[in-house]
């Protein structure tokens, strides 16, 4: 199975977001992060993959069939719950869309719980969603992602309101989820040393277009971080894994009290 997207084009105006973008196969198991500036057209491929499907029937397609919303789990950019029901109820509910069986519902409310307790936030369960810390959400948001077991998950900056345990702890988990369930994994990411540990490919933006795409190890290089961030970076090694160390931006000369 593979998740194929295939001549992308999207403009604002006379403004071009991305510009024919296609991406290689992207196989079951495998994770891939988008990695560029702000305004690389990002965020506006994730969106398009979840919210424009029927303009794109022939051009984004999972085992050589068009993609469906059945098929997609979503984490969209600083996502929050507005909904006043609690955690495990918000789950019950997207698990069982359109259903009126008791016995699916009894079902649907042990596999929320267990889902929450593999994730490690079962202390969640009972808590109101518009209770939740920003971080929190994020962590809801991922289960509620993942609850129907979907074969492709997308997800938008999904460590932006997270701290260091609870960024390596939802990587964590959507690592596992992606081997254990052969799920095709797209994730937009802005720390390079988080991309470097947890995907299997990077695909880097560049004004809209695929600047490179492969393994971190080998992509993710002082070059292409001079070029795709205008950033000068050394890029070490540690314990065999590169780790990028940034120097300057080089922008701000000085700063006036």
């Amino acid at each position: 199975m593979a998740l194929t997207i295939n001549n992308i084009s999207v403009a604002f105006g006379d403004k071009t977001i991305l510009n024919k973008l296609s991406l290689p196969a992207i196989t079951a198991g495998e994770m891939v992060a988008i990695i560029g500036k702000n305004g690389a057209g990002k965020s506006t491929l994730l969106r398009h993959i979840t919210q424009y499907l029927n303009q794109y029937s022939q051009q984004i397609l999972l085992h050589n069939k068009p993609l469906s919303l059945d098929n997609i789990g979503y984490l969209p950019q600083d996502h929050r719950i507005s909904a006043t029901i609690t955690v495990v109820e918000l789950l019950i509910t997207t698990l069982n869309m359109g259903s009126h069986s008791l016995f699916a519902k009894a079902n649907s409310a042990e596999k929320s719980l267990l889902l929450l307790q593999q994730m490690g936030i079962l202390h969640l369960a009972n808590k109101i969603c518009t209770e939740l810390s920003g971080g929190e959400s994020q962590m809801v948001g991922l289960a509620q992602a993942v609850v129907n077991q979907p074969k492709v998950l997308i997800l938008d900056e999904p460590t932006s309101a997270l701290d260091m345990h609870n960024q390596m702890k939802l990587l964590d988990f959507v690592k596992l989820y992606a081997q254990q369930n052969q799920a095709c994994v797209l994730m937009v990411i802005h720390d390079l040393n988080l991309a470097i540990q947890y995907s299997t490919k990077v695909a880097a933006l560049h004004q809209g277009q695929l600047f490179d795409y492969g393994a971190p190890i080998t992509t993710i290089t002082p070059a292409l971080i001079a070029a795709v961030f205008d950033v000068d970076a050394h890029v070490a090694i540690i314990d065999e894994r590169p780790i990028v160390v940034v120097k300057s931006s080089g922008t701000i000369e000085s700063i006036s009290a």
